[in-house]
């Protein structure tokens, strides 16, 4: 397979309006996705260049990476290439801003030890461990309907292989940690996840115990479910319980998603008691993201 282009967007023909959508709410968006995933068509130019208009420090790059062989975010962008697309722009754009390679892998329970085999072989900057409705999955969008008349703990499944990928220590972050609301709805809403803390407890206990990070993922104020994931609940509780290693992620993939709702998440950080934002990793090497305030 050829390298994908490292398309640039010059002054001229980038669209005005893309520094706009985003807010300079938070130093990092470390949750994007670009032609390198297979459910984008960005440029790998087009975030950094986002970023710096916005005046932000760093971002990753977190392409999809699947493991069940039937994905076809199994064999899109081979990790090579993924380090030659980073390694480009920040010859690019390396003076204004900090470009991490990053990557969303896909946590499945059957394909853990191939998950860690690849990590141990191949480096990134930082890991997103994230379930999503896989091919065999109940909780696919196309099946939606199928949750009429359930239970809200009939999602207990979910995340309980959400808990699994934090105890497995792969992961610097979890990515949407309860991302089953998008699948599930409107027939498990929104109001019946916020009446099931128990739902919750385990999974941010987990997180304390390992030292992963919790990632306040945007999207969700910009899809269907109308709240971001986790819930904010979910958010002021992982702090109640001790939590400290938080990120802020758009999970863009599209340019008028980067750092969209981040006026939002900030507040919430905020009203919840979060002064920076951390990783174990960037904490251990000194590293300081505080929140503006």
């Amino acid at each position: 397979m050829s390298p994908a282009p490292i398309r640039r967007i010059g002054d001229r023909d980038r669209r005005p309006e893309l520094a706009l959508s985003g807010t300079f709410d938070s130093p990092l968006d470390v949750h994007l996705h670009t032609l390198l995933s297979p459910d984008s068509q960005v440029p790998l130019d087009v975030y950094p260049a986002l970023a710096i208009a916005l005046g932000m420090s760093r971002i990753a790059l977190t392409d999809h990476l699947d493991f069940d062989p039937r994905e076809v975010g199994a064999t899109l962008a081979p990790h090579q290439q993924r380090v030659e697309a980073v390694e480009a722009l920040r010859r690019e754009f390396g003076d204004r801003l900090e470009i991490l390679l990053g990557v969303e892998i896909s946590y499945e329970q059957q394909y853990e030890a191939e998950i860690r085999e690849h990590l141990r072989t191949n480096q990134y900057d930082l890991t997103i461990g994230s379930v999503h409705p896989g091919i065999d999955s109940p909780f696919k969008r196309s099946l939606a309907a199928n949750w009429a008349g359930h239970d809200v703990h009939d999602t207990a499944p979910y995340f309980a292989e959400v808990q699994a990928g934090i105890e497995s220590g792969l992961f610097d972050i979890v990515g949407h940690m309860d991302y089953v609301r998008k699948y599930v709805y409107p027939f498990i809403d929104t109001p019946a996840f916020e009446a099931a803390p128990d739902l919750y407890e385990p999974v941010l206990k987990a997180l304390i115990e390992t030292g992963t990070a919790l990632e306040l993922n945007s999207s969700g104020w910009r899809q269907r479910t109308g709240v971001a994931y986790p819930l904010p609940q979910a958010v002021r509780r992982y702090r109640e319980l001790g939590g400290e290693y938080i990120v802020t992620g758009s999970d863009a993939h599209q340019p008028d998603w980067f750092a969209m709702n981040f006026d939002r998440a900030r507040e919430l950080l905020l009203a919840a008691g979060f002064e920076e934002l951390a990783t174990k990793r960037w904490k251990s090497a000194g590293e300081q993201w505080p929140i503006p305030t």
